[in-house]
Order: structure tokens, then sequence, then C-alpha cells
């Protein structure tokens, strides 16, 4: 026997009996396998490690036992070691090394391994038994002594394996051990080794293992190799030799085989088996080459996820698994014999279905949150899935587009799960735009839900985690942002967010804002400009209650406060805006603008130097806005005359004539109440060289007050009896105050007036004889007299000076009188819009809710008048809803209280009828005083007497109507339900009578009492109802002559109402006019038509109700308020009336309406378009139905005459636009959609036939500057007219061409970018023609509408934007301009590319070839790059017909991709290592053995 050391053999396996889970011993061990090694090297690499799948029992061999009883007692073994493959480990001795596992090599991950300690003792005793063969002694190899006695063997109870087993030699403890090559082997004979083969050799010589050498070397070789080194040829010599044998070595070793790999087959097995093959599989310390013998069929799909997750795999290994059962899934459909295409199909299907599976399989883990071991589970599923996402195992687009789609529907209770898993693919899921968009998305809808949900407060940290994310995905990632119509739903609430949280983050909101502005600035989402928002929000100033946040509001709304304070003196100047309270709601902002630090004397000036206030302008409405500035002092006199002297003063008297320029005009209108007397002697000189007397001034004054102190006979104080005396009396003989004022008269004039009611209101009273009560109320007379306020009042509104009549209010609150009370509450009801400008009217209506409980706690009684009042302004008061609720219970316990009093009012006023009435007044006075209930009889009983009683006082006594109506106010307390019902009854049934009085005599005081309202008349009148008009023969026209009379005519009806009932009365028109906007003009409507068709006493009387500045007010409030109502209730049905009269009648009025500087020239459409701005926008509107109609009327069924009409158009814009005027943008809007059409289409067809084209000659000049020009003047046209591509009910072929042009347009422009073009015609386009077509295609976006043909323009259109991206970031110069255009261009394609189909697509990936390589062109179309795409197969054929330089044939390098298998990439996917088992051949790349 001959012993030499040997390595380490390759196990040999196959599958036994007893299935593919454990595997009997090899049958022929070495004696080196059966001993432990004694070497410390040995020892360090080996001990402690040990096969958790064989039984300790078997590393003890037993001589003359039998196979089957050694197989026995392995099998029961078997289990324990599965089950609990970790006991404790203090049951293992440190000291004694572990047996080796048997049939495999050691691997790199077996770990130390303390399991079954009493094998590896009993073991040990054992091998004591047999005693091995001694072996001679050599130097330094002595093995370290057994220290002790031996354990004794504990008493095994199993039965015993006594099936005889083949003799193997094992290693004994003794042997010794080489460091290279491990321990001496000794070799058993078998009878067939090389040295019992005898030949003659063998006899003649004897054995050797190795060849004898055929020459002995007996020497040194230096002398025979040192001389041939020395040659001058012996380095070439040496590396030739060098170089040979390593050439021989390359080709003796490289590897020729062909790959012998194939996946781990799939075998049949039992469950049990199956689950401890499983079993084996999560453990780490069994080699996967042993499991990869076979692998139990059954486990796929869902069923592995699961049990990887149940049996907590190590996730290599259940990557491994799975790459094992998808590769054989695989290659199953490449042998079904099928074609390539059809077996790709099936791939790709099961790759898909796969995939679905790990969807469901995370999708079921994130459903059980809240169960025990969730958190564990989860972060298996997390990392499980994140392995074959990064394996590139699953169809990534559709795995993507569900992580995507789980976090858009995902509810708040799982959003957070959802976002941590989303996060895991952060970055895979930004690098596409198809999914990095709806991610973007995803997180402000759930960051606004979170924001508007009841309890935000308790959903903080999930809405700061959003935020988190949001925020930085706005740095890094801005693309994504890019979508015009989702940052325009939640746009507000970002930069709501965001921009107050952080300031700094404000530029890059600013950046998402301005890309997407691009797109959302056209058509219906287009966003006005400031200055029409500051216009909007002023204009609803005159119908709602100014607001104490509005000037600072409207201060916020733009940077430029130049541009914005000339918006508030235009708006506040403008002949456009009705009445007096845009003068108070200017002066107002303008002195908040003032503490801000605005000079506003400066922008005055700038205003009057302008042209703007040329046009349109209502000089006394200026003048007044400068009075009142003047005299809170932010108007600044001296310097006004400063600045006229500077422009050389004023000559000429036609400048300071009431028709005067206003510059000039404004010094005889300045206040002088307040100024010093130098500068009223300067205001006297400057005016003096005009001619201008500034006694005559001063005369006028002294007429006017003293015609005023004459009409207040109860307010003689002694400051005013210079006025009385006989000098100015015979000198004032005024019989009413003249409507011409100027300012500074009415200042002087509104100042007397205050001074005098405020020294009125501190005279003492005069107590009545013989009453020496000392309260308040019974303390005398009020110091001002009703009727002396009511004058003082009327002449303050006359003099439009409100804000001295709010002063006025002020002083008069402190009155005891209860009617002068509510007259001033009713003056506050009258002008609220007015008083809370001047910012009035809060702290008057909470100071006459004092007066109301002052008054109240002193009388036990409530003054019904001013409770009355009260009650309906706060029911005007949108912040004072509870105080008019209380106000109107209030009232209600009032007037039951007052039903059952003896002395009520009623009683009093009855007490005054004659005594021919005195049965009558007795009846009702009765029914009144008994009670505060009446039951529905009576009521009815009663009203019909009353009402019998006030139709026979029409024509006898105006006393006795009048009494009458407080006796319907009064039996109105009662039932107020049943008394409206009885009262429309009437009111229907005396509509009917011929003879009666007019509206305004009968219903005007009834109304002004409370028994009616204005609104139940006009019901009453079929106004709201035409298709139920009046029964009877009822006279039409006349009633609603006289209705509209009720609704805007002042009543004069002295003997009937008194003065402040009259005022009453005013009121309830005015609030009329205001609730009821649709039905007052219908009632215009029907009595404008009826003064042209009747002949009716009453026709001139409403003709010239018509002509009044009361009713163009009522015309301006409505168009201001909605043109297009105003247009179809009242202007369209006129003017399709068959009276010409009337369609003349109402041009006249709307003519007159647009205020036009040349009085009588009819208004064309190129006049119209030159007058439009934005504030008399409406009023263009109004005047351009007008006209679209009479010409329709005119032109019906006329094709030429409708294109004249559509060519008078477009010469009328092309007019206004060569002259270069802006405003006919804002005209353009109101155009019929037709005509919008028209003018959008000849613009979109000029504006392409300019675009140059590569073909032709640059000398013919494409490019000249009045080209340039002229498409952008029609851009603008269309631009204007975008409003007409949404109004289209469905696209047409137009749109489709339209496309078509669009991208011929864009190729012709990409293609001058890439020729070799002049330097001029080359910026020419950068500059000009590119933003030109990029402006313009950004308007028509919705031109590539949703069609096949749609689709395939949108991405020939992408691919060219493409195209001119790539050609513009390759130019060499970089400019701001050029970073602006590269910008546009990229916006536009993401534009186009979100509504690009999946197979339009991919197409247009293919065509891009080579430009994939770009990171925002593979953002652009998502193209998700294959990691493998740069492997290359080369082939090299002989070309047979070229010859090198050799020779030889010469060779072609052909480049293949090579499409790498990844569920084929596998490790240990036998349990036989061979030379070429990898999936990837080695013999691709030349790979050499060893």
């Amino acid at each position: 026997m001959t012993t030499r050391p040997v390595g380490r053999q390759p196990p040999q396996r196959s599958l036994s009996s007893t299935g593919a889970i454990h595997q009997r011993p090899p049958p022929h061990r070495t004696h080196s396998q059966q001993f432990t090694s004694s070497s410390p090297t040995r020892r360090g690499n080996d001990a402690g490690f040990v096969d958790l799948t064989l039984d300790g029992e078997v590393a003890r061999p037993r001589i003359g036992a039998s196979r089957l009883r050694v197989e026995i007692s392995t099998d029961s073994k078997q289990a324990d070691v599965v089950e609990s493959p970790r006991p404790s480990s203090a049951a293992t001795p440190t000291w004694r090394p572990s047996l080796p596992p048997r049939g495999r090599p050691q691997l790199h991950f077996d770990v130390p391994s303390v399991i079954n300690p009493r094998s590896a003792q009993e073991g040990g005793q054992h091998d004591n038994t047999i005693k091995p063969m001694p072996l001679p002694v050599r130097p330094g190899q002595y093995p370290p002594p057994l220290s002790g006695k031996q354990r004794p063997l504990p008493t095994n109870t199993n039965k015993k394996d006594a099936r005889p087993k083949p003799y193997t030699l094992e290693v004994p403890a003794m042997a010794p051990h080489y460091s290279p090559n491990g321990h001496a082997d000794f070799y058993p004979w078998t009878g067939n080794h090389p040295e019992d083969q005898f030949s003659e050799p063998v006899i003649r010589q004897g054995y050797f293992d190795k060849a004898q050498m055929t020459q002995n070397e007996t020497g040194s070789a230096r002398a025979t190799i040192i001389p041939a080194l020395k040659h001058k040829t012996g380095l070439q010599m040496l590396s030739a030799l060098f170089t040979n044998v390593l050439a021989q070595r390359r080709a003796h070793g490289q590897i020729h085989s062909a790959s012998t790999f194939k996946p781990p087959p799939r075998v049949t097995v039992t469950d049990t088996k199956r689950e401890m093959w499983l079993k084996d599989l999560a453990n780490p310390t069994i080699s996967l080459r042993r499991l990869s013998r076979s692998i139990p069929h059954g486990i796929r799909g869902k069923v592995l996820l699961e049990q990887s997750l149940s049996k907590n795999i190590p996730l290599e290994r259940a990557v491994w698994l799975a790459k094992c059962v998808g590769a054989n899934e695989l290659r199953s459909f490449r042998r079904k014999g099928v074609s390539g295409t059809f077996a790709m199909g099936g791939e790709a299907k099961w790759i898909r279905d796969f995939t679905v599976c790990v969807e469901q399989f995370l999708e079921s883990i994130v459903g059980s949150c809240g169960e025990k071991d969730f958190k564990t589970r989860i972060t298996y599923a997390i990392r499980l899935a994140t392995y074959f996402h990064a394996e590139h195992l699953l169809d990534r687009e559709h795995y993507m587009d569900w992580l995507v789609s789980s976090l858009e529907n995902s509810p708040q209770a799982k959003l957070p799960m959802w976002i941590l898993i989303t996060q895991v693919y952060w970055r895979d899921l930004l690098k596409y735009r198809k999914y990095g968009r709806r991610l973007s998305a995803a997180l402000m809808i759930h960051l606004a839900e979170i924001l508007k949900h009841t309890d935000h407060d308790i959903l903080a940290p999930l809405s700061d985690r959003l935020k988190s994310l949001l925020r930085g995905l706005m740095s890094t990632n801005t693309d994504n942002f890019v979508s015009p119509k989702i940052w325009a739903l939640h746009r507000e609430t970002i930069r709501s967010t965001f921009g107050s949280e952080d300031p700094q983050f404000l530029p890059i909101l600013g950046t998402i804002d301005r890309r997407n502005s691009r797109f959302t600035t056209t058509g219906a989402m287009k966003e006005p400009p400031a200055r029409k928002r500051l216009i909007r929000t002023l204009d609803r100033s005159l119908s709602e209650p100014f607001s104490n946040d509005l000037p600072r509001t409207c201060w916020d709304i733009d940077g430029d406060k130049n541009m914005l304070i000339l918006v508030i003196l235009e708006w506040s100047t403008s002949s456009y805006r009705p009445g007096n309270t845009k003068t108070f709601v200017a002066a107002r902002m303008m002195r908040y603008w003032a503490k801000l630090g605005t000079d506003i004397t400066g922008a005055i000036l700038n205003f009057l130097d302008s042209t703007s206030h040329t046009s349109g302008t209502n000089k006394p409405a200026f003048f007044h806005l400068v009075s009142e500035l003047a005299r809170s002092d932010h108007f600044s006199t001296p310097r006004y005359l400063q600045w006229l002297i500077a422009r050389g003063g004023i000559y000429n008297p036609a400048d300071i004539a009431v028709d005067g320029p206003p510059s000039t005009r404004l010094l005889a209108e300045l206040p002088m109440s307040n100024a010093s007397e130098s500068i009223s002697g300067l205001r006297t000189a400057l005016l003096g060289r005009a001619d201008w007397s500034t006694d005559d001034e001063e005369d006028l004054i002294q007429d006017c007050l003293v015609f005023m102190n004459r009409n207040l006979p109860g307010m003689q104080t002694g400051v005013d009896l210079d006025l009385e005396s006989k000098d100015c009396a015979e000198s004032g003989n005024l019989a009413e105050l003249p409507r011409d004022l100027s300012r500074t008269i009415k200042s002087e004039l509104g100042h007397w007036l205050r001074h005098k009611v405020r020294l009125q209101m501190v005279q003492p009273t005069i107590p009545p004889l013989d009453d020496w009560d000392a309260s308040p109320m019974k303390g005398g007379s009020s110091a001002i007299t009703g009727s002396d306020f009511n004058t003082v009042r009327g002449y303050l509104e006359d003099l439009d000076d409100y804000s001295m009549l709010a002063d006025v209010l002020k002083i008069v609150t402190s009155s005891n009188d209860t009617e002068v009370l509510a007259s001033c509450t009713d003056t506050l009801d009258l002008h609220l819009e007015t008083f809370a400008a001047i910012g009035a009217l809060n702290g008057l209506f909470d100071i006459l809710m004092a007066r109301l409980r002052a008054l109240t706690e002193e009388t036990d009684s409530v003054p019904r008048g001013l409770l009355v009042s009260l009650s309906d302004l706060a029911s005007r008061l949108p912040q004072e809803n509870i105080i008019a609720q209380q106000l109107a219970q209030e009232l209600a316990r009032s007037d039951r209280k007052t039903a059952a009093d003896a002395c009520s009012p009623v009683s009093d006023h009855m007490a005054i009828v004659e005594t021919a009435e005195v049965d009558f007044t007795d009846e009702i006075e009765k029914v009144l005083a008994s009670g505060n209930s009446m039951d529905q009889v009576t009521l009815e009983r009663l009203f019909r007497r009353i009402i019998l009683r006030l139709e026979e006082s029409w024509e006898k006594s105006p006393e006795q109507q009048r009494s009458c109506a407080l006796l319907l106010t009064r039996l109105r307390t009662f039932d107020a339900k049943q008394f409206d019902v009885l009262m429309g009854a009437w009111a229907n049934r005396i509509l009917q009578v011929e003879s009666r009085p007019g509206m305004m005599e009968v219903f005007g005081p009834l109304i002004s009492f409370g028994c009616l309202t204005l609104h139940d008349v006009v019901t009453s009148c079929g106004v709201g109802n035409e298709q139920q008009p009046l029964e009877g023969s009822v006279d039409k026209p006349a009633i609603s002559q006289e209705l509209l009379h009720l609704l805007v005519a002042r009543c004069d009806l002295p003997e009937v109402m008194k003065l402040e009932e009259t005022y009453r009365l005013r009121i309830k028109q005015v609030h009329a006019q205001k609730d009821f906007p649709m039905d007052i003009l219908v009632v215009i409507r029907q009595a404008f038509e009826a003064s042209f068709t009747t002949r009716h006493l009453r026709s001139f009387d409403v003709r010239a109700l018509f002509a009044s500045q009361d009713m163009y007010n009522i015309y301006q409030y409505h168009i201001q308020r909605d043109a297009v109502a105003f247009t179809q209730k009242l202007i369209m049905p006129l003017l399709q009336s068959s009276n010409s009269a009337v369609v003349d009648a109402i041009n006249t009025t709307i003519d007159k309406l647009l205020s036009t500087s040349s009085v009588g020239e009819p208004i064309t459409t190129e006049l119209l378009l030159n007058i439009a701005d934005d504030l008399s926008l409406p009023f263009c509107q109004v005047k351009l139905a007008s006209m679209l109609q009479a010409r329709d009327t005119v032109m019906e069924g006329d094709n030429s005459s409708q294109a004249e009409h559509l060519a008078e158009f477009d010469h009328a814009i092309e007019s206004a636009v060569e002259a270069g005027r802006t405003t006919w943008a804002s005209i353009i809007p109101l155009l019929d959609i037709s005509i919008s059409q028209h003018l959008r289409r000849r613009a979109d067809t000029q504006f392409l036939g300019l675009f140059p084209n590569p073909k032709a000659n640059s000398s013919d000049g494409p490019w000249m500057s009045n080209r340039i020009t002229r498409a952008e003047n029609l851009l603008r046209i269309v631009d204007a007219t975008t409003h007409s591509i949404s109004a289209s009910p469905s696209p047409d072929s137009s749109s489709t061409s339209l496309a078509s042009d669009m991208v011929i347009a864009l190729n012709s422009t990409w293609l001058l970018l890439a020729n070799t073009q002049p330097q001029e015609t080359r910026d020419a386009i950068i500059s000009k023609w590119l933003p030109l077509l990029l402006s313009f295609m950004t308007i028509h976006v919705g031109a590539f509408e949703a069609t096949k043909q749609g689709h395939e323009s949108r991405a020939k259109a992408t691919l060219a934007l493409s195209a001119v991206f790539l050609q513009l970031q390759a130019l060499d110069t970089s400019t701001e301009a050029i970073d602006n255009l590269i910008e546009q261009t990229y916006d536009l394609a993401l534009n186009l590319v979100d509504g690009l189909p999946e197979d339009m697509r991919q197409q247009c990936i293919r065509s891009l070839r080579d430009t994939t390589s770009s990171p925002p062109i593979s953002y652009l179309f998502s193209i998700a790059a294959n990691p493998t795409e740069w492997l290359v197969l080369s082939q090299k054929d002989k070309m047979r017909s070229v010859t090198g330089a050799d020779g030889k044939p010469a060779e072609k390098e052909k480049l293949t991709p090579f499409p790498l298998k990844r569920w084929e990439m596998l490790g240990e996917p036998t349990p036989n290592v061979g030379e070429n088992d990898t999936s990837l051949s080695l013999t691709l790349f030349a790979a050499r053995r060893g």
C-alpha cells in the first residue's frame, strides 16, 4: 500500500429511495474522510462545521454491522435533527472538534455549529475501540496527548442498524498532516491499482508514482543559457519563449465544451417531503448544491411566496428557488414546439402573472395590518419584492403602475404603509414621466384631502410626511409637476402650505407655476391680468358693504403699485360706474395706501398728465375724489398749485370752464375750508388771470346759506344771526339749490350744515310747564326735530357730501327722539354701501343699537319705528345675522304686546276719523283691543271692511286713506301669513279695476307702512310668471308702465305720506332693484315697449322716466353686474320687436350708455374696438350684441352679406392691430362664437403660411422683419380668440389638418436649425420664429384630438419637439433666452406626451434609437432601459473577396444584441460541478480552466 497526499474529491449524490431530502453516505469513503484532522490549520478551518442533514451516528462506523441496521438507525435520528436544529449550546464540549460533513466539500458559508454534541462524543468512543494501523513517527507531527478518561458511552435504547456496511478507511487520530495537501492518505488494496498491473518496465525497474525522466540533469544549466542570453537577440528569444508558453497554456487550458447548464429538475413528492425540503432550504447551513439535486413540484406563484414567508427562507435562497421554478417554466414554452413569437408571448405572460402574484402577495400582507407579527411579515415581503424588482425578474412597467395606482387609491388609514412601500422604488419611479407625474399628483391630492379633513390636527404627522416628500420632489424633480390641470387644482393649496412655512421655497414654486402657466393662460382657464382682477374686486364693493380687508387685498394683487393707483383713479372717475360709492371707496383705499408710502398727490398729477382721463372720464366724480382727499390732507393743494404754475399757469377762461381740461378746472373745484390764507390768495390770483372772480363764488355761497337757513326754522342759533339780517334776507332770492355748483361751494355748504347741526345739538332743551320729572325722556323735546333733520339730510344728499352726512348722523344719534333716530337708521339703510366705504356704517349701527337699548330700558316700551328700521338695516348686514334675528323676534313680541294695549297707536289714529266714521272706528278699536289673537273669520271680516273704506278714500280723503293703511298695518300683527294671502288676492283684484288711481297712489303707502312688499306687487302683475298673465280685460301696457313708475320713480304724496315714510318707500325701491334684478329687467322691457305701442296718457311720463339719470344708473348697475343677463332679458327682446321706434330708441339708449366723445356719430365695429377697455367692456358687449342682432336680421339667408360682415370684422381687427392698439383684444371674447372661430381659423392659416420653408432660398425674404411682425399680430388674434377652440362642439377636419400643418412647420424649423444656415437666419429662427411657433402650438394643444390621426400627429409633434430640444441643447452659446426656449420646448413635449397612447409611445421609442441615452428624452418617453442591453455578441465573418495585408481573407466583425436570461442566472444549479455548467456559456468569454 502506498501513501500520498490527495485533495478533495467532488461529491457524488443520487436520489435515494427515501426521497430527495436525505441521502445515505457514499458506499466508499477514504480513511481521511472518517477521522477529523489533528492539524492546527485543518482544525481551524474545519472544526465546528457539521452538516445538519446528517445524523451524528453516521460518523461512527460499525465494523461488521449490517447496512440495514445502519440506515434504520440513521432514519430514526433524522427527524430529531430537522425538528430541533438549534439545541442548547451549553451541552457541547468546546474542547472536542466536530466531525466534518460527509459527502460534500466544505462550503464558504458554513458556520460553526454545536448540534449533536453527543453524536460527536459517541463517535470518539468508537474511534478508540478500533485500532488503526500504526504509522511511522515523524518529527514535529506529534498530536497533543489525550487528557483524562473517556466518558462512558450512554446506553442507546434505539434499535441498532444490523445491516452490513462496506469497509471504509477513516483518518486516524495519529495521522500526520501536510499543510498544502492535507493528511497522508492510505489506499486499500482493491486489485486494480496501477502498481498491481505488471509490465516489463515494472518488472525490470519497479513501480514509480511519477514518470521516469529520460535525461538526468547532472549539473547547472548556466553554462548553456548564459551565452544565449548574452546574445543581442537573447531577450527577444526569451520573450518569444515565454509568450509561446503562455499561448500554449491558454490554448490547452481554454474551455471548449458546450454549456451543460440546466435548471434543477422538479420532482413530484409528498407533502411531508416537500415540507422537509422547504425547511432544509430555510436552513442556511445546508448547501444549495445538495438541494439542487431536485426541486419539489407544486411550489410556484403565490404558494412560493407564502411558503418563503412562513418558513422565513433567507431572501437569497427564496430568490434562488423562484429562479429555479421560473427557469423551468420559461423553458417549457420553448419545448412546446411553438414559434419564437408565440414563445416570447408566453414567456411575457408568465412573467406578468408572476408579477401579479407578487402584487397580490404584498396587498394581502398590507391588508393584515395590525395582526400579530405584522412588522416582521411586511418587512420580509417588502424585501422579497424589492429583490425581485432589483433582479429584473418582474414586469417592471406593470409593477410600477400597480405601485402608483395603489398609492393613488389608498385610503388614509393605509396611506403611510403605501408611502413606505413606494419610497423603496422612489428612484425608479421618478425616472419615468408616466409614473413620476402620477406620483406627484397623488401626493398633492392626499395632502389637499388631509388639509380639508375635519380631523386635520390628528392627521398632522401624515400631512408633515407628505409635505416633506413633496418638498423634496419639487426641489429635485420639477418636471413631474409640469401638469397644468393637476397644478391648477392644487396650486393654491401648495402655495399656501409651502409658501407660508418656508419663504425660501417660493422661487421653486414660482418656477413650477411659471411652467404650468404657459398652458393654463389660454382658453377658459386663462387667469385675468392684475388690472382686470383689481377692477372686479372694486366692482364688488358697489353691491356689497365695504370690507376692512379690501385695501390690503387690492394692494397685494400686483407688485406694480403705480399701476394699481392708476386703475383706482380710472375706476373711480369712470362714466361706466354709477353712483357716488365708487368715490368714497377710492378715497378710503388711497388713504390706506398712503400709510404704506404711496404718493397720492404725485399719482393724481401723473393721472392728469396722462391721456387715460380723456376718454370716458366723469369729471365731477374726479373733482369729488380730489375734494375728499384734500379734506383729509392726502392731496396737497400747495403742491398742485406749484405744479400748475410750473406748467405755465392759467390765462384762458376756457381752461377753467365746466367743460375745460380737468388739470386746470380742478383749481376751481378744490375745497378751501382748511386752506391757509396764502394758499387761498394764490388760488384767487391764479383764477383772476383767467377772468374768474372768487367774489362771485363767495356771493353764491352766501345766497345758498341764506336759502338753507331760511328752510331750517327750528335750527336758529346765535352764530347765524348775520344770515337772518334784513340785507341777507333781501339778497337771498334762490328757490332751490343750484344743480351745477362746484365742489368748492358744495364743500363749504357741507361744512356749514355739519357745524349748524353740531351747535343745535348742544343747545339746552326747554322742559314742559309744571313737569318736574327728572328723567331724561321728560327733560324736554329733542334739540333737533325730525323735519329739520330730514331737511339737512336732503341738502347733503343733493350736495353728494356723504362724508359730512356721516358726521351729522353721528352727532344726531345723541338725540332722544325716536323719530330722528329712525330717520338716521333709514339713511344708513338707503346709502349702505356708501357709508360702509366711508367707514361709518358699523360704528353708527352700534351707536343706534345702544340708543335702542337705552330708550327701551328708560321707557319700559320698545319704540316700534326705530325697531323696524334697525331690523331692516341689520338684515342687510352680512355680519349681523344674529342681531337681525333678535330684532325680528323683538318686533314680533312688541306687536303682540301692542295689540292688547288699550292706548294703542291704532286707536289714536282712528280717533282722528270724522264723526260719521265713529261706528266703524269703535268696532275696529274694540276688536283690536280685545287681545293678542284673532281667528281667521274675524281677520277676514275686518280686512274686508278696512279695504272697503280704503277704496272709498282714494277719491274722498287722503287722511282716511292714511288711517286705513295704518289700520291694515296694525291688523297684520295678528296673523301675518293669512294677512299676506288676503293682501295678495286683493292686489290681483284691484289691478283689474279700470277706474282706480295709479299704482303709486294705491300701493305706495301700503308698501311704506309694511302691509305689502314690492315683490308681491310685481308677482301680482304677472312679471315673475309670464306663462300665466293677468286675467280679464287688463290694460297690460298701462300696468307695466305703472309698475315701473312704482319701482323707480320718486313718490310725491305729501297728503298721505310723511317725508320719512316717503323716504322709507325709496329704501324699498332700492332693495327691490338689487334683490330681484331679473324681474326688474322684465318690467323695464315691458314698460319700454309699451311706451311706444300705446297712447296712454302716462306714456309721456314714462318716456321722461326712461330719459332720467336714475334710469341710466339702473342700466349701468345691471350691465356692470351681469351684462349677459341684461342683454338677454332686456336688449335682445326689444331689438327683435317689430316696432322700429322701439329698436331705434333702445339703440340710442345703448349709444348713450357708451358715452362716446363724438355724440351723434354712429358706432361702427372699428370705433367699438377703439373705445373698448376693461371698464367699458360690459357696455361694449351690449352694443356688440345689438349690432350683431341688427345685421343678422338684415342678412338673414344672404350668404354674401354674411361674408361682407365677417370681412368687416377682419378689417377692423387688422387695423387695430397694425395701429398698435391693445383694447381690441378685450372685445374679441364678446363676439359670437361663429365670428370668433372664423377669425381664429383665418389667422391660423395665415400664421402657418408665413413660416419659412427649408427648401426656399433665404434671399426670397421669408425671414424679413415685416413677416415676423405680421406673424406676431396674427398670434395676438389667435390668442384673443382662444375661447372659440373649447366652444367647438366636436373635432372636425380642420383640427386634424391644423395639427398636421403644425407638425410640418415644426419639422421645417428643426431642419433649418440642423442644417447650415447664415448666422442672421439662425438667430431669427431661434429668437423669433421658434418662440412664435411654440406659443402657437401651446394655444392649439387641443387640436391633437383623441383620434387615430390625432394621436399620430401628437406622436410626430413630440418627436419633432425632442429633436428641436436636442438641437437647442447642442448650441455653443447659452443665454437666458435660449434656456427659456429649451424649457418651453421641453414643457410642450411633456404636455403632448401625457396624452399619447401606449402603442404610440412604444413606436416613438423605436424611432428614437440612439437618442435614448439622453436622460431628458428617456424621462419624456418613459423609456425602461434594459441594464444588459449593452451586452452584444461579437461574430467575425471571413470576407473571401477581400484579403488583408498578410494575404489572408479579411474578417468583418458583426455585433449582435445578446439577451441575457435573468431567470437562468442561477448559483449552484446542479450538484455536479462541471467545467461549463453556468447559464451564460463560458466559451463566449474565452474562459480558461483553473
